[in-house]
């Protein structure tokens, strides 16, 4: 059986202060990992980035839209425009946490998650 080592999102994620969530708001994320992420990953995370829903009452949510995804050798840049928030829940968490789980069960850890106003 395989050990993994699951970062902790509380550890590694910086959010600007005057970060609002709301409609129409442009996002910048800048994730660095500690090792490189390799093509397929880049691949499928640039489908997580652009599909990713949530659910909630009985429905999946879709809160944002991709505008740009880059990656290269240990990083990821994009930007997302939220389209939809709900009130009770941050989507910028739970979205992040499934990409931590997405790299770790690849045993890639990472550094550092920023999210700021584009």
């Amino acid at each position: 059986m395989a050990n993994y080592n699951w970062d902790t999102l509380e550890d590694i994620y910086i959010r600007q202060t005057e970060l609002t969530l709301k409609k129409g708001v442009v996002i910048e994320i800048l994730m660095t990992c500690f090792k490189p992420i390799g093509t397929l990953n880049a691949r499928i995370l640039d489908s997580l980035f652009g599909s990713w829903t949530f659910p909630h009452d009985g429905k999946y949510v879709n809160p944002f839209k991709l505008l740009e995804f880059s990656s290269e050798d240990n990083w990821i840049n994009a930007k997302v425009l939220f389209m939809k928030k709900n009130k009770e829940v941050d989507e910028l968490k739970l979205f992040f946490q499934d990409v931590l789980h997405f790299l770790n069960s690849d045993h890639i850890k990472v550094e550092r998650i920023e999210a700021k106003l584009s």
